[in-house]
């Protein structure tokens, strides 16, 4: 059984009305932190990346990578079908199509960002992570050369689970699931001063985001909450992306997080 389907058209209309520092909140004022230092953070630094940097940068790190021949909109489009930082992602469709899937592109420069971001995965043994897509395929119309954002430039991992692995008795997987475990609250601050504790999750769901595995377990409820949310804030204390979009951002992000790399901005978004 395939994964819930994405909110896909939802989550590009609430991310194309505009620049996402000059949208407003509840109280008129920007949902954005802006940042004297913004050039030094990881994000701004990758997302400056010409693509023959960025690919040298990935030799550097011994990243393997496969490039793409073709990709609209996307300025360096590679395939990281061996992991990043000893994290896997992917899509959930059969390894042997995801090496034609357009979901599992990545920009360099997005690639550059999970690297950084499995150094925080790994310390919460995290091996795997699940996703919806990375790129997604501007308009057939779209001009030859020219560069896209967000999902369109390949620069966005839309997350719906991270895969835990585990050697016990015999082999045990368990996972944190974005929808079930998230628990927030529409409008709240997910990090910081008033992020406020996770909300108690309801009964679990069958397929709330994707298939169940035999043999697989979840967390406790208040203890899944409380990883996810870390996993989050540690990303945005490390400035890795420049947009990080959970579920208290909006409904079209209720099952998963939107991590996001944007190139030509001086701030910050978490929601």
């Amino acid at each position: 059984m395939p994964p819930a389907r994405h909110a896909a058209t939802a989550c590009a209309l609430a991310l194309a009305l505009g620049p996402l520092a000059t949208a407003p909140s509840a109280q008129g004022k920007p949902k954005v932190k802006f940042h004297q230092d913004w050039a030094r953070h990881p994000s701004a630094r990758y997302a400056a990346l010409s693509a023959e940097r960025c690919r040298e940068a990935l030799v550097r790190r011994k990243i393997a990578f496969e490039p793409v021949r073709r990709a609209p909109g996307v300025l360096a489009p590679v395939r990281l079908s061996q992991g990043v930082g000893g994290v896997l992602y992917r899509t959930a469709e059969p390894a042997h199509r995801r090496a034609d899937n357009p979901n599992d592109v990545f920009d360099c420069r997005l690639a550059l960002a999970l690297s950084d971001f499995s150094r925080i995965l790994r310390v919460h043994d995290i091996g795997e992570v699940l996703m919806f897509s990375a790129w997604r395929p501007p308009s057939p119309m779209w001009p030859e050369g020219k560069l896209a954002a967000r999902h369109p430039g390949g620069l966005a991992i839309d997350i719906f689970r991270f895969v835990k692995k585990r050697v016990g008795d015999g082999f045990a997987e368990e996972w944190l699931d974005v929808e079930r475990d998230f628990v927030g609250r529409r409008g709240a601050p997910v990090c910081g001063e008033g992020a406020g504790k996770p909300a108690s999750r309801g009964p679990a769901r069958s397929g709330a985001s994707g298939p169940a595995r035999s043999g697989a377990s979840s967390p406790p409820a208040d203890a899944a909450a409380r990883e996810l949310r870390s996993i989050v804030c540690e990303a945005a204390d490390q400035h890795i992306f420049t947009s990080i979009l959970t579920p208290n951002y909006d409904r079209a992000h209720r099952n998963h997080l939107h991590l996001e790399v944007t190139p030509d901005v001086q701030w910050q978004l978490v929601r």
